[in-house]
């Protein structure tokens, strides 16, 4: 907070334009308003316009005064006026009641010259360079307000122009999510046009009744609920040269809700070998199971994860539980 605004050397920094931005825009906050405020701008503006015209302002403030305050056509306008006032004044020879000497004009204050000239003058003329005074401070004032509102627009476009830009920032971040999810449904959509078509290989293979075939080798495991990642006892799938195919049954507890299924196949370093979803749940002697058949092809030795989904009515997936076990080759 700057010291009180309301003093007219304050007043005077700031129409030269010697203040920060943020103690302008204090001054012309209050301007806005205060009306009696705004009349001591003005006349502040008035002091500067005598002190330009009778050359009495410092060098370096005189230059500010020319550069900043005399940008404005309307400011120009009410100096040129000052100054034919002021030469009218000089000229006009002010004669003393008590020797009727003359004295030099520069003897007497620039206002006690306008003065006694306008005294001077019929009624008539009085009244027409008292009412063009009035129409400078009233134009002056008007001029303050402008610059006041037009400010204040200013502020409230950048404040616009920056939301502006904060909703093209999210739109953009939405836009590459989009992208990302895209891209991993593809990847998802031909792992299983590849399982697929392994299966339907198989088939093909196993139903062609041209040449006879020995039968698919096929490979199966079941696994329980409950067994932890780090155990021991983890089931092992053993699979011989020949296998091509492979079935698992996950049991799942009894109390789980979900009337369909998705599962994930993952290695122990993360790597998705296989998925699918939409599986419905077998109910035999009580036990719930979800029975899945994939190639053997996509197994390779080593230890596998296996992740269970529940799918909700809303279609969205709740993960279940998970299942590990082992791969060996015979």
């Amino acid at each position: 907070m700057m010291a009180d605004p309301s003093g007219e050397k304050l007043i005077a920094q700031y129409l030269l334009g010697d203040l920060t931005e943020e103690q302008q825009i204090e001054i012309e906050d209050r301007a806005f308003q205060d009306k009696e405020y705004l009349a001591s701008i003005t006349a502040v503006e008035n002091d500067l316009i005598d002190e330009y015209v009778r050359h009495e302002q410092p060098e370096a403030e005189r230059r500010k005064f020319e550069s900043r305050f005399l940008a404005s056509a309307e400011r120009r306008k009410r100096v040129a006026f000052a100054k034919a006032l002021a030469g009218v004044a000089v000229e006009a020879p002010v004669v003393e009641k008590a020797s009727r000497r003359v004295v030099a004009p520069a003897s007497i204050s620039w206002r006690e010259s306008l003065a006694a000239f306008i005294s001077g003058l019929n009624p008539a003329a009085r009244f027409a360079i008292g009412f063009a005074m009035f129409l400078l401070l009233v134009g002056g004032a008007l001029l303050v307000t402008e610059t006041l509102r037009l400010r204040n627009q200013l502020n409230r476009m950048q404040a616009q122009s920056q939301s502006r830009q904060e909703l093209e920032q999210q739109v953009e971040k939405e836009r590459r999510r989009s992208e990302e999810l895209q891209a991993k449904l593809n990847q998802e959509k031909q792992q299983r046009e590849q399982t697929d078509e392994s299966l339907r290989q198989l088939t093909e293979s196993t139903e062609t009744p041209t040449t006879p075939a020995p039968r698919p080798v096929i490979a199966s495991l079941t696994l329980l609920p409950g067994l932890s990642r780090g155990g021991s006892d983890k089931p092992t799938l053993a699979l011989a040269e020949n296998a091509r195919v492979v079935r698992l049954q996950v049991g799942i507890e009894p109390e789980e809700p979900y009337k369909t299924f998705a599962v994930e196949l993952r290695t122990v370093a993360g790597r998705t070998v296989w998925n699918r979803d939409n599986l419905a749940v077998r109910d035999r002697r009580g036990a719930r199971a979800v029975g899945l058949t994939l190639p053997a092809t996509v197994l390779k030795p080593g230890d596998y994860e296996l992740r269970l989904k529940g799918v909700t009515d809303g279609g969205q997936t709740e993960d279940v539980g998970f299942y590990y076990f082992k791969v060996t080759k015979k």
